[in-house]
């Protein structure tokens, strides 16, 4: 009786430690395939955010080249380098074709970054928690203190043009400004009022001290984010 006693807890504890094992199985293939995944998720998580700040260089790169340009026209009528006998050939027929003869002061070129993988990986964090990683910590400290910042700058260059247009309203030449036709009085006020002038100075030290600067900046952090992605993407 003794024996198959014994007999039945030995079989008993073999059947127990084989389920054991099953599960312990289990759980470490449901563990790998859940790290897999979670894995092919970041990596598609990386190729977005690359494929973002891409396409973000690339776009200030452009915003700054035109800025750049600009700066150039800005600082000629600063300057006062603009003769009456340039203005004097103009008249309505030619007006469009003037690069020049706009209001500088009152347009802005912006930028939205692309966040889309940032939003992927908060939400693959979320999930999985923090990894071993430094990447991540790296991409989400950039999202968080870069886009809020040219936010800022962007709004500070729309309250500016606004005063602008403002400032502009009260003179009689502003119809045919707001409607994009030829007005000799305002020729006159953009290449010679000490006004207006003054108003460019204002603007340029808005767009260039700051918002310039700051794309400049976001652009270089970009290219290194863009760096250990590419470096981190080689890996796999």
């Amino acid at each position: 009786m003794e024996n198959k006693t014994g007999k039945y807890f030995k079989y008993a504890i073999g059947e127990i430690v084989l389920v054991v094992i099953g599960i312990l199985l289990a759980l470490q293939i449901n563990t790998w395939n859940n790290n897999q995944i979670a894995k092919k998720q970041l990596k598609e998580t990386y190729e977005q955010i690359q494929t973002d700040l891409k396409a973000d260089t690339t776009n200030i790169a452009q915003i700054v080249k035109l800025y750049d340009e600009k700066d150039k026209r800005i600082q000629n009528i600063i300057d006062r380098k603009i003769k009456s006998s340039f203005y004097d050939t103009i008249n309505s027929l030619n007006y469009k074709d003037c690069k020049i003869c706009i209001t500088e002061s009152t347009n802005f070129v912006e930028i939205k970054p692309i966040t889309k993988g940032y939003g992927l990986l908060k939400n693959i964090i979320a999930v999985i928690g923090n990894t071993s990683d430094s990447l991540p910590d790296k991409i989400e400290q950039f999202y968080t203190n870069g886009p809020p910042i040219l936010e800022s700058d962007i709004q500070s260059l729309k309250n500016i043009t606004f005063k602008n247009v403002e400032t502009h309203q009260q003179y009689s030449w502003f119809v045919d400004w707001a409607e994009k036709k030829y007005n000799k009085e305002f020729l006159s006020y953009i290449f010679e009022s000490q006004e207006y002038r003054n108003q460019l100075a204002r603007y340029r030290i808005m767009y260039k001290r700051n918002y310039i600067r700051n794309l400049k900046y976001y652009r270089e952090l970009s290219i290194e984010i863009l760096d250990l992605i590419e470096m981190e993407l080689n890996k796999k």
